[in-house]
């Protein structure tokens, strides 16, 4: 996130607020307009989206340096070419945000666009191992950012070799333990450790939205959020505001209905 502070005409306005993947987040916030045709955020208690002490770990090859439970997952993470991180949840289809396709952005949904060929992902990159297998987004099936919801669906030619569950039964309750998996800053893949789910109306995002403290950075838009008990996807990380992240819930996307049309 950009923070400089900008004077003019005696006013100090503080100006920030990037989304996670390095996009002005103006959803929740009151800018206005300096001088030289900027938008400046008129609130000075924006800060970073690492809340607190930086949390972020670096996952060793094999995950040795995790929890064990997270070890068969990892390799189902990819850092996308545009900076973001995919999922792949099974059967060649991936999720992300919606925003991470800035040229394919729309209010309204989006069914079934072509990728073009310039996204790819590479899958299981870490700190010390290169990534394993190298993918093309094919078909964006659905995708959408607006104020209350921010996703992406779509496939790969090539299939990684692991995957995560998702959980499409209901939204999760209030104080739920979650974790992050991502590639902040396009740095191999970092873990978040724990947070708790909480409402979005804590953060004042959107109806189909939730917010959280995990740590996140710019890289980490699209990220999943997962169930820290359960180790299934509940979510998709978006952006953030200090002192709340926030996300989408997967069951507010039309992933469940793109699943039962496969």
């Amino acid at each position: 996130m950009l923070n400089s502070i900008i004077k003019h005409s005696g006013l100090i306005l503080l100006f920030v607020a990037f989304t996670a993947c390095g996009a002005l987040d103006t959803q929740n916030s009151s800018f206005v307009t300096t001088s030289n045709g900027r938008l400046a955020l008129n609130d000075t208690s924006a800060e970073e989206k690492i809340i607190g002490d930086n949390d972020l770990t670096p996952v060793l090859q094999n995950g040795a340096n995790i929890p064990e439970k997270y070890g068969a997952m990892i390799n189902a993470f990819g850092i996308m070419s545009m900076g973001c991180t995919a999922t792949h949840i099974g059967n060649g289809i991936a999720i992300t945000a919606g925003h991470c396709f800035q040229g394919r952005v729309s209010e309204e949904r989006q069914n079934n666009v072509p990728c073009g060929t310039s996204t790819i992902i590479e899958w299981g990159y870490r700190k010390d191992a290169p990534a394993y297998l190298k993918s093309k987004c094919v078909t964006i099936l659905a995708l959408e950012k607006n104020k209350n919801r921010d996703y992406a669906i779509f496939t790969l030619d090539n299939i990684p070799t692991a995957s995560v569950e998702v959980d499409l039964s209901a939204r999760p309750v209030d104080k739920t333990a979650i974790t992050i998996f991502g590639f902040p800053q396009k740095r191999p893949l970092e873990w978040s450790k724990t947070c708790e789910l909480r409402p979005g109306s804590i953060g004042k995002w959107g109806a189909d939205m939730f917010s959280h403290q995990c740590d996140t950075e710019p890289g980490n838009s699209g990220s999943t959020v997962i169930d820290d008990t359960t180790l299934k996807i509940i979510g998709i990380h978006d952006g953030g505001l200090a002192p709340w992240n926030y996300g989408t819930y997967l069951v507010n996307t039309p992933l469940q209905e793109i699943l039962n049309k496969k």
